[in-house]
């Protein structure tokens, strides 16, 4: 196997690697990753996001991954290989990257093909946990009226949600996936990636639900939905204040969207909760949702110092 940065690539030789992988999320996800695909292959085209890919036998794809830096840390939006020595082999590369040396800690979240993704972060001194993927139908039952102190998410609701997102999360590990180190400027580019990209699917604010409190500009819940295809809803946030909580209010939000979604013709509603989270599992056990997949969420410090300008010494 050799290695070759897949920003040299033409666009009919990745054309097959993501045919692969749409076809994967679709069937086991019910997902429809071709606009985030087209977006990717747009910044590979144009240079301006770092790859790499494993050729095989008769230089056919077998493995690829990209990654970027933000805030000082690596983040990995893709990994894969069907074999533990492809996945170690990239991620080896990874660290010898310019962009590494520019980063302190690497993080990633992926949807492994294999277990064999798992396998090899762990055996490279990588903390990794779960996110089970949860799918239920969607039937009529679910149909319900909106409660009284909900509304839909407006566009002015942004400041308000960065804080509240930040109240809710404070000390909470498992948020690392989201804001790594839980600044007020990295919940809202998290926000943003939600409602405005398409990571995580078409932002669907009619869906998205906020619980205002008594004060001005002060929310106590909300709910973040998006489509991932026309027949297909995630959650994907669902956050309550640490003060208003077991008021109901996120069984509340989650009944809302389930209902949203007959209302609207979609089949299926999905999301991802942590393996960690009981408190939230058991509520989606109880509204009748189901495991049919997992990410991984994996993280572990480069060992080096950002690099950065140096200062000029004073006359």
């Amino acid at each position: 196997m050799r290695l070759d940065d897949w920003r040299n690539l033409s666009a009919d030789a990745m054309r097959p690697v993501y045919e692969t992988e749409r076809a994967r999320w679709a069937n086991g996800l019910q997902w429809d990753l071709g606009p985030s695909l087209q977006i990717l292959e747009h910044a590979r085209a144009e240079g301006t996001l770092p790859g790499l890919v494993v050729r095989g036998p008769g230089q056919s794809i077998v493995g690829w991954t990209y990654f970027l830096v933000q805030h000082g840390v690596l983040q990995v939006g893709a990994l894969h290989s069907r074999t533990a020595d492809g996945v170690r082999l990239l991620l080896d590369a990874i660290f010898k990257t310019p962009e590494a040396s520019l980063a302190h800690e690497v993080l990633l979240f992926v949807y492994p093909d294999s277990p064999a993704c798992e396998s090899a972060l762990q055996r490279r001194r990588f903390s990794v946990t779960r996110y089970w993927y949860l799918r239920r139908a969607l039937e009529r039952s679910c149909v319900v009226p909106i409660e009284p102190g909900l509304r839909a998410m407006v566009d002015g609701d942004g400041p308000d949600l960065v804080r509240l997102f930040s109240r809710a999360y404070s000390g909470v590990a498992g948020a690392r996936c989201f804001a790594p180190h839980g600044r007020l400027e990295e919940w809202a580019q998290y926000l943003g990636q939600l409602t405005r990209g398409a990571a995580l699917g078409q932002f669907l604010p009619g869906a998205s639900m906020v619980a205002p409190g008594a004060a001005a500009g002060q929310v106590l819940g909300a709910s973040v939905v998006t489509g991932l295809s026309q027949r297909t809803i995630h959650l994907a946030q669902l956050v309550v204040d640490p003060d208003a909580r077991r008021q109901r209010l996120a069984s509340r939000m989650l009944d809302t969207m389930m209902s949203w979604g007959v209302s609207h013709d979609r089949a299926v509603a999905t999301l991802l909760v942590s393996e960690d989270n009981a408190h939230a599992r058991a509520l989606y056990d109880a509204r009748g949702f189901v495991q049919t997949g997992y990410f991984l969420h994996a993280e572990r410090p480069l060992g080096r110092r950002v690099l950065s300008t140096p200062v000029a010494a004073s006359a």
